[in-house]
């Protein structure tokens, strides 16, 4: 994955983070990492692994489609 999605996807997950009035702390603590990992992941600098997306999808009802870019805001 190239660094312009890593920003896009990590944009799009803050966005939703705000958007769900989710605090990085709760987020992180529900993906088993640490606050700080998170950060690196919201500012692209870290890829999503896999079984994060399906912890998103599940703990939160985030569209992974949505996420990696697939769909608009809108959509949400």
């Amino acid at each position: 994955m190239n660094d312009r999605n890593l920003k896009l996807i990590g944009e799009r997950l803050e966005r939703f983070r705000e958007i769900r009035g989710l605090s990085r702390t709760v987020v992180a603590q529900r993906l088993g990492i640490a606050s700080e990992e998170l950060a690196d992941l919201e500012a692209g600098r870290k890829s999503l692994r896999r079984e994060w997306i399906e912890t998103l999808r599940d703990a939160f009802a985030l569209d992974p489609a949505w996420l990696l870019g697939g769909r608009t805001l809108e959509d949400l």
